[in-house]
């Protein structure tokens, strides 16, 4: 079979993994040379390989294992998981592996997440470079044997390991809302259900990559409808909600009402802190005020990341890190490997909710003290020239006088009743914009403000 790269593979090489548009920036014959100089650069003998529910992944998958067989290493095809799940193998086997997925990205895209042995994953500085330039060159060496394929079964192993220390009896009665997004969470929930005595209240379980119901990204307002709907006339607990590939989970309370994931990420900070007293804890910059706030308060080590799943990971296994949040509902946990776990997440969520129904809060009242602060929604424009963009409105903002910039992934900016955060964008070709305040209406003025000016210089907005 002959394979030719799309037309702008390039674009498809991120910073943090690989992603872009199925057949103009990933195709077939990329997933296939990806693979081959995975295997050739690492030396590695076996890899697994997961996948999501997305119409290109089947073809995708098939090309990857086939490059992988190729270059003579063997298959350990775990079949259709979450991203975590993926994670859990990778960490529990020590193999190397993939996942075959464009994790929050629209329907029309889709990507690989590759991960050395240990589940460490790759970024540009860790691998990816050099497998795009062996992609580009395309030039392999023949084993003297073809790799094999074995088919693996992961589901009661991870169970084992995401339920260990579980107190069932503390959840009965509890009953949840919960978003799947026709993504792949439907691949966990059954196994929770097994385990603890809550009620799962599911929209839009069954797996479809075309995504008919929502966008797949849970954290923005106009992907809750449903859930926050079915919250106001079901009498839940509270709601949750998964990305495609179920390594991002959104909080929204009794009343259908979103919750910040820095906020959320304060609240488990607080808890872990009181288990292990000045423990380390990774943050980034476009996190809420209150999530350093908290940690500080409760004698923690602050350590900052670059924002992006992998940066986070990355600087847990240098400090030895605890804990890590995203505000995008990347959270992050020493004990799954170091990376994200949507379940060890609600775990923490749930040990903190029993406790404070016990004296009669109610979810909102729990996280109450976390929400001090207004957030506007992380927007991002596209733009010509990242880096161009990046240095034009750096000068527009020291125009406004702000009392403090700080230069960490991106620019951080404090005007004192009014802070937050620009950069560009990880996975998107544009520039993020997310601001806090006590009062959401100066937030918003602040990010309106900067949106104006970006977007006239912007040759392509959004």
């Amino acid at each position: 079979m002959e394979y030719i790269l799309p037309p702008n593979y390039k674009k498809a090489f991120k910073d943090a993994d690989i992603r872009g548009i199925y057949s103009d920036e990933i195709n077939e014959a990329m997933a296939y040379f990806v693979a081959r100089a995975f295997v050739e650069e690492f030396s590695y003998k076996t890899v697994i390989v997961g996948y999501d529910m997305r119409l290109s992944t089947p073809a995708l998958r098939a090309a990857f294992v086939a490059g992988t067989r190729d270059q003579g290493a063997d298959v350990l095809d775990v079949g259709m998981v979450t991203t975590p799940q993926l994670y859990f193998a990778s960490g529990s086997l020590n193999l190397p592996g993939v996942m075959i997925t464009a994790s929050h990205s629209p329907k029309e895209y889709n990507g690989m997440k590759l991960v050395h042995t240990a589940a460490i994953p790759l970024t540009k500085t860790t691998g990816l470079a050099v497998i795009e330039k062996r992609v580009r060159v395309g030039k392999f060496f023949t084993p003297k044997k073809r790799g094999g394929l074995k088919k693996k079964n992961i589901d009661r192993a991870y169970q084992k390991f995401v339920m260990k220390g579980v107190q069932p009896k503390c959840y009965k009665g509890l009953k949840l809302a919960v978003d799947i997004g026709n993504g792949m969470g439907n691949e966990i929930v059954p196994l929770l259900q097994e385990k603890l005595p809550i009620t799962f209240s599911t929209l839009f379980a069954k797996p479809d990559g075309r995504f008919p119901n929502r966008d797949s990204d849970p954290n923005l307002r106009e992907n809750q409808t449903a859930i926050d709907f079915k919250i106001d006339h079901g009498h839940f607990d509270f709601g949750i909600s998964f990305d495609g590939d179920a390594d991002r989970i959104a909080f929204l309370d009794e009343h259908g009402d979103y919750v910040n994931s820095a906020a959320i990420g304060a609240l488990i900070a607080k808890r872990i802190l009181a288990r292990e007293p000045k423990a380390k804890i990774v943050s980034t910059n476009l996190n809420s005020k209150i999530y350093a706030e908290t940690v500080r308060a409760h004698g923690g080590k602050l350590i900052m990341a670059r924002t992006g799943h992998t940066f986070v990971k990355a600087k847990m296994r240098e400090h030895r890190a605890v804990f890590g949040c995203e505000y995008s509902g990347h959270f992050f946990f020493r004990d799954f490997f170091y990376t994200d776990s949507v379940v060890f997440t609600l775990r923490e969520v749930l040990d903190a909710y029993t406790e404070a129904k016990v004296t009669g809060q109610t979810f909102s009242e729990l996280m109450a003290p976390y929400l001090v602060y207004e957030q506007t929604e992380d927007v991002v424009v596209k733009v010509a020239d990242k880096s161009v963009a990046m240095a034009k409105m750096l000068a527009f903002v020291k125009t406004m006088k702000p009392k403090q910039i700080k230069h960490f992934d991106g620019y951080f900016v404090d005007f004192g009743d009014v802070w937050g955060a620009f950069k560009m964008s990880v996975t998107e070709y544009g520039v993020k914009l997310m601001f806090e305040s006590t009062s959401k209406a100066k937030a918003k003025k602040v990010q309106r403000q900067l949106l104006r000016y970006l977007r006239s210089i912007s040759k392509v907005t959004k």
